[in-house]
């Protein structure tokens, strides 16, 4: 995104990428860092790094990505006119879409179960949205939630031989621990619809993906323009993904013997 906008590494912009591994005291420790060395802009990846960012400077411009909601979040006074000096771009997925998805290749469907993590304010707001789109189609919601990676199993157990199929949104902990939730799904021939496309690579059943990659690149073309001075943070609406692809895995089709309906435009991934 910031290539795109003639801003090459070594030339006229340079980089300096720290990950967290998902701890929070790295987080912690990387703000002081970006602050201490005041650069010109944050990039934060996901809603944990972006609050981080957010508390250790009001300052300097924060553009995130990869947060679902970010005024949930509190990063921003409104989506439409952040306010503050976060803007970014969401991933947020299209939840009515994937519903109507469901119901088209799960007809008899009556109970839902959906996973994520309790922790994660963006997963919830999710949640809300799918259990509001859900009373459209008659379909019961069970909720079940994972405080950490190592509960996934357990969580996903928990809902075998009580629901029709799961449902999981654009959440850390989850994405984090797709194999071990596979593992139960799998044997228990439960389809699992996923927020976003990396879970169907790890075999998830299907999702209308988000592409992560199409939002680093929104969100560098938003950086571009604040870092040229054509932009402030305070004023730059959200930004969102516009176009999705319907992906389904391989495998679980397969082993769930499913049928995908001729008029579904899909990929199939391995």
């Amino acid at each position: 995104g910031l290539a795109s906008k003639g801003f090459v590494e070594g030339k006229n912009v340079k980089f300096d990428f720290q990950n967290a591994q998902a701890d929070q005291s790295n987080l912690r420790n990387i703000a002081t860092r970006f602050t201490g060395n005041k650069v010109d802009l944050i990039g934060a990846i996901a809603t944990p790094a972006a609050q981080t960012m957010a508390n250790a400077t009001n300052k300097i411009p924060i553009v995130a990505t990869a947060v679902t909601d970010f005024e949930i979040a509190k990063l921003v006074k409104s989506n439409d006119k952040p306010g503050t000096n976060v803007t970014g771009s969401s991933d947020m997925a299209p939840i009515s879409s994937l519903l109507e998805l469901i119901v088209k290749i799960y007809p008899n469907a009556k109970n839902v179960g959906v996973m994520y993590s309790s922790s994660e304010i963006n997963s919830e707001r999710q949640v809300q949205i799918f259990k509001e789109e859900a009373k459209k189609h008659n379909l019961n919601v069970r909720e079940a939630t994972a405080s950490n990676v190592n509960d996934i199993q357990q969580t996903a157990q928990s809902l075998v031989g009580k629901v029709d199929l799961i449902y999981t949104p654009t959440d850390n902990t989850i994405a984090s621990a797709v194999p071990a939730l596979i593992k139960i799904t799998e044997k228990a021939k439960l389809p699992v619809f996923a927020g976003e496309g990396g879970e169907v690579k790890g075999g998830a059943t299907a999702a209308i993906a988000i592409d992560y990659y199409e939002l680093g690149k929104i969100a560098g073309t938003m950086a571009a323009d604040i870092l040229e001075g054509k932009a402030k943070p305070e004023t730059m609406p959200i930004q969102y993904q516009k176009n999705f692809k319907t992906v389904f895995n391989e495998t679980a089709v397969k082993n769930l013997g499913l049928t995908i309906p001729a008029d579904v435009k899909h990929e199939l991934v391995k």
